[in-house]
């Protein structure tokens, strides 16, 4: 029996996007296959009711979309195990940073039909956002495949091929930022006798709610932040401290160094 989805890879963003895949009802498990190299993981998978595969080369003969979620180091050396059973019945997705879809077409065939895919770890939840780029080769038949599998456990934003990598800060790295935050937040309330539970409950709706306003409201986010930012108030003492000691161009070298590494990874 085939899979309308296989993934070569079973770790933490494929669990984290099967499970928004789960929360929508547009698959069931068993249309979903999986191979890992780890037998404990596939037997995890099993047990939950999606087809496990014995080899690369058997997941992608009996998979329509095939989801290459595996390290950038560790890409090249499926390739072998991929090439020779591929068929113009595959999409494949590739999650892989730096690893574009023309590096697909180099070592997989011209005709291989790839989309470059940043993925985000909040898909678990079924608000996944991804920046994806099409390969050459793709078909609008073909494009629609994949498209109607991402959003089943988020949004999916289109971007030329050439900015994809330049992408990955503002996604698939940015919920790092957040918990990073998070846990500052966390231990400075609990340093002041909050309960360090009703501190993160309190930050992470807010932020939720202020990741809502972003997305529907037509002020831009300095226009939000301005609302904020009265005369003598304390946000406006937190903030000006913040630029005081560096914030902006604190991330905005993150941002870089990220881009950077994105970039490097697909050399590697």
């Amino acid at each position: 029996m085939g899979t309308k989805v296989g993934c070569i890879g079973g770790g933490n963003i494929v669990r984290a996007i099967l499970s928004g895949t789960a929360l929508s009802k547009n698959y069931q498990a068993n249309e979903i296959g999986i191979f890992d190299i780890n037998a404990d993981v596939l037997a995890d998978y099993r047990s939950k009711g999606y087809q496990t595969y014995d080899s690369i080369e058997e997941l992608v003969e009996n998979s329509e979309v095939v989801v290459v979620a595996v390290l950038p180091q560790i890409i090249r050396s499926i390739m072998p195990q991929v090439k020779p059973v591929y068929s113009d019945k595959n999409v494949f997705i590739t999650l892989a940073a730096g690893i574009s879809t023309e590096w697909f077409s180099e070592n997989l065939g011209e005709d291989a039909k790839v989309v470059q895919c940043v993925p985000t770890l909040t898909a678990q939840v079924g608000m996944g956002a991804y920046a994806i780029a099409r390969g050459k080769a793709l078909t609008e038949e073909d494009y629609q495949k994949a498209y109607h599998f991402l959003t089943s456990s988020g949004i999916v934003e289109e971007m030329p091929t050439d900015l994809i990598d330049d992408i990955v800060p503002f996604g698939g790295a940015a919920p790092a930022y957040f918990y990073h935050i998070a846990d500052v937040i966390v231990k400075e309330a609990v340093s002041m006798g909050i309960d360090g539970n009703t501190a993160l409950q309190i930050f992470a709706q807010t932020m939720k709610g202020s990741a809502e306003m972003l997305m529907t409201s037509e002020e831009s986010p300095k226009d939000l932040e301005k609302k904020l930012l009265l005369p003598g108030a304390a946000t406006l003492a937190a903030i000006n401290k913040m630029v005081e000691l560096g914030f902006d161009d604190t991330w905005s070298e993150g941002i870089k160094a990220c881009v950077a590494q994105a970039k490097n990874l697909g050399k590697l």
